[in-house]
């Protein structure tokens, strides 16, 4: 029953078509990972450059229209995080990396990269790296959190 909500839902969010604010840069994930555990969410992570053409696509097809649900049903924390971004951040069990170490991790080599994270930074599904459609990418989406969500069960 959660599954066939969630497909609903994640597919109900896809039809939006009004533009939105684009999801929070995150450097404090500590912070986000708190958030997560308060309410049982996946960290939906879209690493991205400035310089990416497809990075611009997928956030204006794809989590822009999913960042926009007001309706609650939805409890997923979408966060970007900029490749070329430099510096310390701040990791998920609250001490400072490097940005590099932080891509390093997940083996980020192209954008845009998405992964879904649990509330340790574990990795709740197979990264989607790259974007061609926006079919085909919520297809890779939609089973993607259905999958997570499932894990954090």
């Amino acid at each position: 029953m959660l599954k066939q909500s969630l497909i609903f839902v994640v597919l109900t969010l896809f039809s939006l078509s009004t533009p939105a604010e684009p999801p929070a840069s995150a450097i404090d994930w500590s912070s986000v990972a708190q958030i997560a555990r308060q309410h049982q969410s996946p960290i939906l992570v879209v690493f991205s450059a400035d310089t990416c053409s497809y990075c611009v696509r997928l956030k204006q097809e794809i989590i822009d229209p999913l960042s926009q649900d007001t309706s609650g049903d939805q409890n997923i924390l979408i966060r970007e995080f900029d490749i070329n971004a430099g510096g310390k951040i701040i990791d998920f069990d609250g001490d400072a990396i490097r940005s590099r170490q932080f891509k390093r991790r997940y083996g980020i080599y192209a954008t845009p990269t998405l992964l879904i994270l649990d509330a340790d930074g574990r990795l709740l599904s197979e990264p989607i790296v790259g974007y061609n459609s926006a079919p085909e990418y919520r297809e890779l989406l939609n089973a993607s959190l259905v999958s997570s969500l499932e894990a954090l069960e």
